[in-house]
């Protein structure tokens, strides 16, 4: 049986919370990773301050930017900020739940959020996820505030907000759009005043320079963004959909995912509570958007992240209301567990001498790239006038970031001009005729690429083994007096 903890509320919440970071801090660190190649990108575009990149809003490169000047170039320094999102969303989460019920259910609620399995596992990277899930809060914060007081101050922080989401990841245009229609739907008569629209003004205004930006460079965030959910064929149908709803309530946790799901069969009667509908208005919608696209071609589990914050409240407010607490306590108790067996997988493979485990292992992706790192270190460095060249996002980035000590100047290899990623966008080797070049590459180089050099000299074979049958290899080339496009 949950206690009433009315009165500790936020002091248990803050030991909670320092317990949670404590650990994933050391589940970093321990698991012996580095940085995923999104984290490796997004943190040269953090050495490159601008206001856009080739897939995203500048936001996740402001928040490195920013976390690796509190904390230096190591993989915390990296991820600090970024996995400081999801407690800061509990904790909004909180006050959002205290202003709605009271604070025992604010305090529970964001129990919830902090351990869901989502979070816990968008919480040991950083992504464009965990600064929309915090300005998704408070926007809902903020419009609540909005809503209660109708104050120039609240319209415009709620606009401010909206802008700074929009500038971390575009999907923050479904909370404003759901706004939109909520105001329609429930408070018509805020729309003949001027400040919402006002809000909206300044969400678009903060947003200006990412459009300029996009302008400027014939708009390859929003045709990547429009590429990947729209234009994009591959895969989708009803097995694409079964998987990805099977993901978010996994995502949940099996109880709190089974809760909300009688919430929908209910939502009828649930649509009469106000505040419960509030909750239902900025989640439900979203998640249907991202199943239609998962249901047309493809969705990551995480695109539909922020949602599961105000569900979440939903969820634990009609358990609470319904004296339902040990099922609460039941299911905090299964993410818990579900959390701990993620974070501590590869143990468990381990000690259950799986072969091949880096084939079952969550983090493999971010494993053996220092080792590549390590072992390309002496040989740049043996060549400081090198261009270093790969031929794919994947190796320049991460490598770029193991080399970080060097800073080795870098370009990717694009004989056709194309700007398909962020490296082919705003890198050249055209400025470079002459050079001597380091090509990182899985595959040799071709006689396109060998007719464009005078001499072509393989170096070595780098390889980072993985488990006892896997390893992860590149190739090093030493291409002489690059000749131009």
């Amino acid at each position: 049986m949950l206690p009433n903890i009315a009165r500790n509320a936020r002091l248990g919440l803050a030991a909670l919370t320092a317990i949670v970071l404590a650990w994933r801090f050391w589940v970093v660190l321990d698991l012996g990773i580095t940085l995923y190649v999104d984290e490796a990108q997004y943190w040269t575009w953090a050495r490159d301050l601008a206001w856009g990149y080739f897939s995203k809003p500048p936001g996740v490169a402001a928040l490195i930017a920013a976390s690796t000047t509190l904390f230096g170039y190591g993989i915390l320094g990296v991820k600090a900020l970024g996995m400081l999102c999801y407690p800061a969303a509990a904790w909004i989460a909180f006050a959002i739940a205290r202003r709605l019920y009271d604070e025992n259910t604010a305090f529970w609620a964001a129990v919830t959020v902090l351990t869901l399995p989502m979070f816990s596992w968008l919480g040991l990277f950083v992504s464009t996820d965990g600064l929309l899930t915090v300005f998704w809060l408070l926007a809902l914060y903020a419009y609540l505030r909005a809503l209660d007081h109708d104050r120039w101050q609240d319209w415009l922080l709620l606009g401010a907000i909206c802008g700074l989401g929009l500038m971390s990841k575009y999907t923050m245009v479904a909370w404003m759009l759901a706004a939109l229609l909520h105001l329609a739907a429930f408070h018509r008569e805020r729309l003949k005043s001027l400040r919402p629209w006002a809000a909206a003004f300044l969400a678009l205004l903060i947003l200006a320079p990412n459009i300029a930006w996009n302008i400027a460079n014939d708009f390859p965030t929003l045709k990547h963004t429009a590429d990947i959910t729209v234009n994009k064929r591959a895969a989708g149908g009803l097995k694409a959909l079964g998987e990805f709803l099977a993901a978010q309530w996994i995502a949940f946790g099996p109880i709190f995912g089974s809760v909300f799901l009688v919430l929908l069969v209910s939502v009828r009667k649930a649509w009469r509570d106000d505040k419960l509908r509030l909750l239902l208005w900025f989640s439900i919608p979203l998640w249907i958007v991202v199943s239609i696209q998962a249901a047309k071609s493809h969705a990551n589990a995480n695109w539909a992240a922020p949602a599961f914050a105000p569900a979440a409240i939903a969820v634990v407010a009609w358990l609470l209301a319904r004296n339902r607490r040990r099922l609460l306590a039941v299911g905090l108790a299964i993410n818990l567990a579900l959390v701990g067996a993620i974070y501590h997988w590869p143990q468990i493979l381990h000690a259950l001498a799986v072969k091949e485990a880096s084939r079952q292992d969550p983090f493999a992706r971010a494993r053996g790239w220092d080792e590549l790192g390590r072992q390309l270190q002496p040989i740049v460095a043996a060549h400081p006038q090198a261009v270093l060249v790969a031929d794919n996002r994947t190796l320049l980035a991460h490598m770029l970031y193991e080399l970080r000590d060097l800073a080795p100047a870098a370009a990717s290899w694009n004989p056709e001009g194309l700007k398909t990623d962020h490296y082919k966008l705003t890198t050249d080797l055209s400025p470079y005729v002459g050079r001597d070049v380091l090509l990182i590459t899985r595959d040799r180089p071709g006689p396109d690429m060998a007719a464009r050099f005078a001499a072509i000299e393989r170096l070595a074979r780098l390889r980072a083994p993985l488990d006892e049958s896997r390893a992860l290899a590149m190739d090093v080339y030493l291409l002489h007096d690059f000749k131009g496009y």
